[in-house]
């Protein structure tokens, strides 16, 4: 709730990055204490953005390296704080691994494949189509069929081939019923 009122985009964001994640979850016929672990992991994936000064979360532009460099410390003050609470344990994973990337380019810790727990793998793909599909100040909004061929490019790189192969099914199943500018 903080972050909230910090960042008026992240609540939005947090809603549907839980909303897509738990799609992919019932899709895989995760238990339903994964499906909780989920829904609380997509809440507060981004509230370590707490410990992000404003005039770098709020930036209009790009990120300097040093600015990316904060932003960056977000999942890891995330997961100091959720794991600061009794009983939270299971959701630190999602909120601390959620950039990880699956070739290992990502942050905090670079980690590749399997390495990276399930629930952040999972959030991951919802995470960056949320992101993209979301108008932020540096750019526009990506259309959801626009960012159904991204996160397709991103197979095996950037998301969990399996994961992101079945949110792909998922979007198609529903963009049909979009407006092609959608």
């Amino acid at each position: 709730i903080a972050v909230d009122n910090k960042d008026r985009y992240t609540r939005r964001h947090s809603e549907e990055v839980t909303a897509y994640a738990l799609q992919i979850a019932h899709a895989m016929g995760l238990p339903e204490a994964m499906l909780q672990t989920i829904h609380i992991s997509g809440l507060l994936h981004d509230v370590g953005k707490i410990g992000v000064p404003d005039r770098i979360l709020r930036k209009p532009g790009m990120l300097t390296p040093e600015e990316a460099a904060v932003m960056n410390q977000h999942p890891v003050i995330g997961a100091l704080i959720v794991g600061s609470i009794p009983g939270m344990e299971e959701v630190v994973p999602g909120v601390r691994y959620h950039h990880e990337r699956y070739d290992g380019q990502g942050y905090p810790e670079g980690l590749a494949g399997e390495e990276i727990p399930l629930l952040a793998r999972i959030l991951a793909v919802a995470d960056v189509y949320s992101a993209m599909t979301t108008h932020r100040p540096y750019r526009k909004a990506l259309s959801r069929r626009a960012a159904l061929r991204q996160i397709q490019a991103g197979l095996g790189t950037h998301f969990d081939p399996e994961i992101g192969a079945k949110f792909v099914e998922i979007l198609k199943e529903q963009l049909p019923r979009l407006p092609d500018a959608a």
